[in-house]
């Protein structure tokens, strides 16, 4: 750190700022400005610049310092790693001066400050952020150096113009009590010169390091997050909302990364706060995007009966009744994208938690419609494309999916699985149960359904490749447990699931019926493959399970269905594989 003595207006270099006492000043760069190469040179003392040197060693001098310190001329900006030092330190510099000295050049002499205070292009700056918040005392000088007031004396005036609470601004809270989400909103709306410096005046905000890249441009905002998720497990830096459009218009379905590209983003996080009780949550960054444990929400759909929203809580709350989440929508594997960055998903009560299971959710999409490039969004075709393979379930009413096999495929509001990158993963299971009533003799028989569905081959739109069958459930209950312990230590391949099924020699049937108890009714259960397509939800035509049932007189005598498991070559994705098929024999 170098600092400047007022006594002889010589830099002189630092080792140990801690041992010494500074004054420092808080400006707005203008037309020539004194730098630290013009400081060797006779002439600096002619730039226009060196008027707020020269009060600044006047201001110090008077307050019975020896040095202070001026960004202008204290560093050498012709060094990089000096350059990455001082704004990496910049912060705290503020924060252990004895005083700052804010001095505001467009702030008229002859208007009360609570009048003129609140229109300075002072406020308007990035970097003037963390001048105001980190030092203990700030002195304000108008345009003619005259002495206007002192921070504290205007605590709440500047929380108004800032939205940065009083207690902030006064020390009686640190920074580590307010959410990310708030902090983002405090440097919504402020500019700086380079686009990178949006980011780079932040680091002491949020008590990160990192190096400079000048010339990444808007990459450098998104470096910061990776940062500050690697130091604090504060959900609400996903808190940010895109502006809201100009015109209101119905808009469709929109898909979007994670990560806001602009701290202007969060400019309506001011009121989030922590939630009353401490939280502790696993998310960080990987090569696929955002990983957590957290318990994704399920939240029922009110359009889709059947379906369910997934939301992804963020542990900040606008009052003591809401809380708030963002929409997400599965796009692969345990991989989602984040739905509708338009608006926070608010809700009032406990909802479901899915499983704890490591998911990923995007940080920037793969192919971002070109209309919406800068924000890195798409539209429903697009998001379409990264889905190639599904099947749908399509159930009864009476019917209810109890559990779901591999989960990390299946969407719960498109009630599908998914495979997007190997076909050969196309196997699944769902457990069906039913509580059904009917009438016999003039009275009320009420009996439960319950059947486990094995299904392969539905990436393909060849019906030939089409296998499923259905298990029933109570007659089979501990080899069909036994069955799905082995089919959850990891995610089988078709020919895998086929095997297992074979090995367990349970009976299988291509539609099921049953007995209704305590009368001579029986309940026939099948399903109908209809091929689909619709461009919004998947990129090439999927299979659609439309599952019925009907209740008859006497009984029905279905045969089961034996799988002879063959070796079968199939073209995929311009190869030829090989790989375990069973085949219908009756």
């Amino acid at each position: 750190m170098r600092l400047l003595n007022v006594k002889t207006g010589l830099l002189e270099e630092v080792l140990n700022p801690l041992t010494y006492k500074y004054a420092i000043l808080s400006h707005m760069w203008e037309d020539e400005e004194v730098l630290f190469s013009d400081m060797g040179s006779p002439r600096f003392k002619t730039k226009e610049g060196y008027k707020k040197i020269k009060m600044a060693m006047k201001l110090a001098e008077e307050a019975g310092l020896r040095y202070v310190w001026i960004d202008t001329c204290c560093i050498d900006k012709s060094s990089s790693a000096e350059l990455t030092e001082a704004i990496n330190s910049m912060y705290r510099w503020y924060e252990r001066s004895d005083v700052c000295y804010a001095y505001l050049s467009d702030l008229p002499s002859y208007l009360p400050l609570t009048v003129s205070l609140q229109h300075s292009r002072w406020f308007t700056r990035g970097w003037t952020l963390q001048e105001l918040i980190a030092p203990k005392r700030v002195y304000f000088y108008d345009q003619n150096w005259n002495k206007r007031g002192a921070k504290a004396d205007f605590l709440e005036e500047l929380s108004q113009i800032t939205k940065i609470s009083k207690y902030i601004l006064g020390h009686d809270q640190p920074l580590s009590a307010v959410t990310v989400a708030q902090k983002m909103s405090w440097a919504a709306g402020r500019k700086t010169t380079r686009v990178e410096d949006q980011a780079y005046c932040l680091l002491g905000i949020f008590d990160v390091n990192m190096p400079l890249l000048y010339g990444e441009e808007e990459k450098a905002f998104r470096r910061l997050q990776f940062e500050i998720i690697g130091r604090t497990a504060d959900l609400s830096i996903f808190a940010w909302c895109l502006p809201p459009p100009e015109v209101a218009t119905d808009r469709e379905r929109v898909y979007c990364g994670i990560l806001a590209a602009s701290p202007d983003f969060f400019a309506e996080c001011t009121a989030l706060s922590k939630l009353p009780y401490r939280m502790y949550r696993e998310f960080s960054v990987s090569n696929i995007g955002i990983r957590t444990k957290i318990h994704i929400l399920s939240y029922p759909d009110p359009h889709n009966r059947g379906s369910y929203i997934s939301v992804l809580p963020l542990d900040c709350v606008p009052d003591s009744n809401t809380s708030l989440g963002i929409r997400l929508r599965k796009c692969g594997a345990d991989i989602f994208v984040r739905e509708d960055p338009w608006n926070l998903f608010e809700y009032k009560r406990a909802l479901e938690p899915n499983s704890p299971r490591a998911r990923h959710v995007l940080i920037e999409l793969p192919e971002p419609d070109l209309q919406n490039e800068l924000y890195g969004m798409c539209s429903s075709w697009s998001f379409a494309r990264m889905r190639t393979h599904a099947l749908q379930i399509h159930l009864p009413p009476e019917f209810e999916l109890f559990d779901v096999w591999p989960w990390s495929r299946y969407d719960e509001e498109d009630n599908m699985f998914l495979v997007s990158a190997e076909a050969r993963y196309d196997s699944g299971a769902i457990r069906l149960r039913g509580a059904l009533e009917t009438l016999s003799n003039g009275r009320t028989i009420r009996f439960d359904v319950d059947y486990m569905f094995y299904v392969v081959g539905w990436a393909s739109s060849d019906p030939d490749s089409l296998q499923y069958s259905f298990i029933d459930y109570a007659d089979h209950k501990h080899a069909v447990n036994e069955l799905q312990t082995q089919l959850n230590s990891g995610d089988h391949s078709r020919s895998q699931l086929l095997y297992e099924i074979n090995k367990a020699g349970i009976p299988r049937f291509r539609e099921a019926a049953k007995g209704i108890p305590e009368t001579d009714l029986s309940i026939y259960f099948s399903v109908e493959p209809v091929l689909q397509r619709n461009d919004s939800i998947c990129s090439n035509p999927f299979w659609k399970f439309i599952f019925s049932f009907r209740i008859f007189k006497g009984e029905l005598n279905i045969q089961p269905i034996q799988w002879v498991l063959v070796n079968r070559s199939h073209e995929e994705d311009g190869r030829i594989w090989t790989s375990l098929w069973g085949e219908y024999e009756f």
